[in-house]
C-alpha cells in the first residue's frame, strides 16, 4: 500500500480524485484510491511544540531565574484538535510500503509531513509531490514528476530550525518580558517574536514619526506660459547651491520666490532646450501573494489576511488559480504555450461577463516569462478549469479572482507606449522646467480603465505615467508669461500603516536598515513569508499592540498604549528588522547544507542568552513604564500630531479575585459554548483569550 499525506482535507480528495477512488467512499480520515493507494490527511500541524513545563516541573511558573529554557531533546505533542487524525496516520504507516508526502509546495509544507514521519520513526522510501495547482491534470502531471523526499530533507531541516528557533526566542522573551512588564505593576502578557516585534516597532515608529512632525512652509513657483499654440505650466528651477533651497531640496524663502515671480511676470521666455523620447511601459507582472494583497487592499479595502484567505479559496476550493503563497510574480518559460488555453479557460467561467477590452495576442512574451527570476512557486495565474459556475463565489473572491485574471491577461498585450516630452525655459534669466506626456499607444492599460477595478501599482520599470501633454513647439520659439503663481504649502507627515503599505514594508524590510548587508539579505527575504504575514499583522490587533481604524479603503493600523510600552521595553536588536535578516541568512545555509541545525541552534542561543541577561539586569523593566492600563479596541487617536495614547480610552485591569486575562490583564468571565463552560476575556474582540473551565472553579 502506498500512503499519501496531505496537508489538509480538501488537498487529499483532489489527490484521491486525481489518482482514482476505489468505491468511492471516505473513511474516517482517510479515502482509498487505485492502485493500492490510500490518502489521508493532516490539519495544518498536527504536531506542536511542547510547552516548557514538558521539560521539568520547574517551567510551570514564569520565573526569570530559570530562564532561559533549552531544551536538549525537543518533545511535540498533539494537540486535543488533532490527536485522532494523528493516530489514524500513525496506523496507516504501519501498513505503507511506500509514502508520498503531499504537504504544500512550500518549507512549512514540508515540515507538516516529514515531522509526522519523523514522529512515528518511519524507515520506508517516500516520494516527494509537489503541486503548483490542484485540478487533477496538474497532479497527474506532478505525479508523474515525483522525486525522492531525500531531495528535501535540507527544506525540513530548514523547517525544523525556524520553528526551534521561534520556540526558544518565543518562549524564553515572553516569559522574560513578561516579568519585567508586571513588576512595573502591569497586567497581561508581552509577547516577543522575531517577525511580530519588528513588525509592531515598524507602526510605533511610524507613529511617532507623525505625531511629533513639524510641519514646514516652502513654496513653488509657476510660471503660466502662452505659445502661439496653446498655454501650458512650467515650474521656476533656482540655480544649484541657491540659499533659498532648504536640505530637503524645497524652496524655503517666499520673499526670493515672490520677486522672481514680479521679475519674469509679463516678460517673454525662450525655449532653451526641448526634447520628446518615445517611451514603453511593459505590463505589469502578475501578483505574488504580496502583489495580490497591496492591490486588494488599495482596491477593494481587503485587509492582507481576507486577501490570503480569499486566494486560498480560489486555489483550494474552487481550483481557479494557482498556489497563491507566493513571494514570486514571474512565470515559467516552458508555459507560455498554455497561455490561450488558460486564458480561454478563463473566458469560458465568465461567459457573457467576459467584458475586458481588446483581444489578446498569444504571440507576445512579455517579461513575466522568466524561469531564472522563479522559485519552488511562480506568479498567481489562473488555472484551466473551464466552465465553471462564478455564482458559487462570494463578491469578494470573483472581485479578487478578476484581478488574477486581468493581471495575467495583460501579459498578450502591447507595451503600453507615450512619448514624453522635456522642456527648459529661460525668462529674465530665470529658468523654468515643463514636462507632459502624450499616449500613443494604449497597449495593455486598456484593462485597466474600466472603473470597475484600479489596483494602480506602481510601475514596475519606474517609468512615468500619462501626464499633462504640451503644446506642439520647438527649440528657440518664445513664450510670453501671462502670470507668475507663487503657491505656498506646508511638508506633511508619513501616512499611518494600512493593509498595503504594512505588508509592502514586511516584504521590503531593507528600507528600514542602513548595514548594507543585511540590506542585501532582506532585499531578497524581507520579514515574515508570504504565508505568514497577514496572521503576524492579525495577532498584532488581536492582541492590542495596533489598532485597526478607519472603514473600506480608509482603513489603517496604529499603535496602542500597549504596543508602544513593549516597543519601549525591547532593546534595539528586537526593534530593527536586523535580527530577522540574519537568521533568515541561516536559514538558507541550513536549507543549502551549508549549515547544520545544530550550529544555527548554537547561534540562536547566544542571541536570546544575550537578552534574557539583559532582562535579569533589570534593564528591560527601567524601560517600561508604570500601571499602564490595558487600551481597548479604539485605543489610539486618529493622527496628526496629537499624541495617540493620550486620547486612548482604559480597560480597567481584573481586580482582586477576579480571573485575570493572561493576554491583557482584562477580567475574564465565565461564559457558555456549546455543551461546556469556559473562561472569556471581557475585552473581546479585541482580546479573544479563553481558558477552559473546570467544574471546582464554580463552586
Amino acid at each position: 500500500m502506498i500512503l499519501v499525506i496531505a496537508e489538509k482535507p480538501s488537498m487529499g480528495m483532489d489527490i484521491a480524485k486525481a489518482i482514482g477512488l476505489a468505491g468511492g467512499a471516505r473513511n474516517d480520515g482517510y479515502v482509498e484510491a487505485r492502485d493500492d493507494h490510500v490518502v489521508t490527511w493532516c490539519v495544518g500541524h498536527l504536531l506542536q511544540q511542547a510547552a516548557p513545563e514538558a521539560y521539568g516541573e520547574e517551567y510551570a511558573s514564569w520565573d526569570v531565574a530559570k530562564l532561559p529554557i533549552v531544551p536538549t531533546d525537543w518533545k511535540m505533542e498533539a494537540g486535543a484538535r488533532t490527536a485522532k487524525q494523528l493516530k489514524v496516520i500513525g496506523a496507516l504507516l504501519k501498513k505503507a510500503n511506500g509514502v508520498i508526502n503531499a504537504g504544500d509546495s512550500a518549507r512549512e509544507g514540508q515540515l507538516i509531513v516529514d515531522e509526522v514521519l519523523d514522529h512515528f520513526g518511519y524507515k520506508g522510501p517516500v516520494k516527494r509531490l509537489w503541486l503548483h495547482e490542484l485540478n487533477t491534470p496538474a497532479i497527474k502531471k506532478a505525479i508523474a514528476a515525483m522525486k525522492d523526499n531525500k531531495e528535501y530533507r535540507t527544506l525540513y531541516e530548514s523547517a525544523l530550525a525556524r520553528q526551534r528557533s521561534d520556540w526558544l526566542m518565543g518562549m524564553n522573551l515572553t516569559r522574560g518580558y513578561t516579568s519585567a512588564w508586571k513588576s512595573r505593576g502591569n497586567g497581561g502578557v508581552l509577547h516577543v517574536g522575531r517577525v511580530q516585534t519588528p513588525t509592531l516597532c515598524m507602526v510605533v515608529e511610524r507613529d511617532l514619526e507623525i505625531e511629533n512632525f513639524v510641519p514646514k512652509d516652502y513654496f513653488v513657483l509657476r510660471g503660466k506660459m502662452h505659445h502661439k499654440n496653446g498655454e501650458f505650466m512650467a515650474t521656476w528651477q533656482p540655480p544649484e547651491g541657491a540659499d533659498c533651497i532648504g536640505p530637503d531640496g524645497r524652496i524655503n524663502k517666499k520673499d526670493v520666490v515672490d520677486a522672481v515671480a514680479a521679475k519674469v511676470r509679463g516678460k517673454t521666455a525662450a525655449i532653451t532646450e526641448h526634447e520628446t523620447k518615445g517611451k514603453s511601459q511593459q505590463p505589469w507582472l502578475p501578483f505574488s501573494l504580496g502583489g495580490l494583497q497591496k492591490a486588494a487592499n488599495k482596491a477593494l479595502g481587503l485587509s492582507p489576511a481576507e486577501t490570503l484567505v480569499i486566494a486560498q479559496s480560489l486555489y483550494e476550493a474552487h481550483k481557479l488559480t494557482s498556489y497563491p503563497r507566493t513571494d514570486y510574480s514571474h512565470l515559467p518559460e516552458g508555459e507560455h504555450g498554455m497561455s490561450k488555453d488558460i486564458i480561454e479557460a478563463a473566458k469560458s467561467c465568465f461567459g457573457s461577463a467576459w467584458d475586458y477590452p481588446g483581444t489578446p495576442d498569444f504571440s507576445l512574451k512579455s517579461p513575466a516569462w522568466d524561469s531564472s527570476k522563479i522559485g519552488d512557486h511562480h506568479g498567481i495565474r489562473p488555472t484551466m478549469v473551464r466552465d465553471y459556475d462564478l455564482s458559487k463565489l462570494s463578491s469578494k473572491e470573483l472581485a479578487v479572482y478578476r484581478m488574477i485574471v486581468r493581471q495575467f491577461l495583460a501579459q498578450f498585450y502591447p507595451p503600453y507606449k507615450y512619448d514624453a516630452t522635456g522642456v527648459i525655459l529661460v525668462a529674465e534669466g530665470e529658468t523654468f522646467k515643463a514636462t507632459g506626456t502624450v499616449e500613443k499607444s494604449p497597449g495593455w492599460k486598456v484593462l485597466f480603465r474600466s472603473g470597475k477595478e484600479t489596483p494602480e501599482t506602481e510601475d514596475a520599470d519606474g517609468e512615468e505615467g500619462e501626464g499633462a501633454s504640451l503644446p506642439p513647439m520647438s527649440k528657440g520659439d518664445s513664450c510670453l508669461v501671462n502670470d507668475a503663481i507663487v503657491e505656498s504649502k506646508k511638508t506633511t507627515p508619513p501616512p499611518r500603516f494600512n493593509g498595503a503599505s504594512i505588508i509592502d514594508a514586511m516584504e521590503r524590510a531593507h528600507l528600514f536598515v542602513s548595514d548594507e548587508r543585511i540590506k542585501k539579505v532582506l532585499k531578497e527575504t524581507g520579514i515574515g513569508t508570504p504565508a505568514t504575514r497577514a496572521a503576524i499583522v492579525e495577532n498584532l490587533v488581536s492582541r492590542g499592540y495596533i489598532d485597526e481604524q478607519g472603514k473600506g479603503k480608509k482603513k489603517f493600523y496604529i499603535s496602542t498604549a500597549r504596543g508602544r510600552a513593549l516597543y519601549g521595553a525591547m532593546p534595539n536588536e528586537l526593534r530593527k528588522p536586523d535580527i530577522t535578516a540574519y537568521f533568515e541568512e541561516l536559514l538558507k545555509q541550513v536549507e543549502s547544507g551549508k549549515l547544520s541545525l545544530g550550529d544555527f541552534f548554537d547561534h540562536q542561543l547566544k542571541f536570546v542568552t544575550k537578552l534574557v541577561n539583559d532582562i535579569k539586569s533589570g534593564k528591560a523593566a527601567e524601560r517600561i513604564p508604570k500601571d499602564l492600563a490595558p487600551p481597548d479596541e479604539k485605543t489610539a487617536g486618529k493622527g496628526g500630531s496629537k499624541s495617540a495614547t493620550k486620547s486612548a480610552p482604559k480597560f480597567k485591569k481584573a481586580e482582586k479575585g477576579e480571573k485575570a486575562c493572561p493576554e491583557c490583564g482584562r477580567a475574564m468571565r465565565e461564559r457558555q459554548g456549546g455543551k461546556s463552560k469556559f473562561w472569556g476575556c471581557t475585552g473581546y474582540p479585541a482580546c479573544k483569550k479563553t481558558l477552559p473551565f473546570e467544574e471546582k472553579e464554580a463552586a
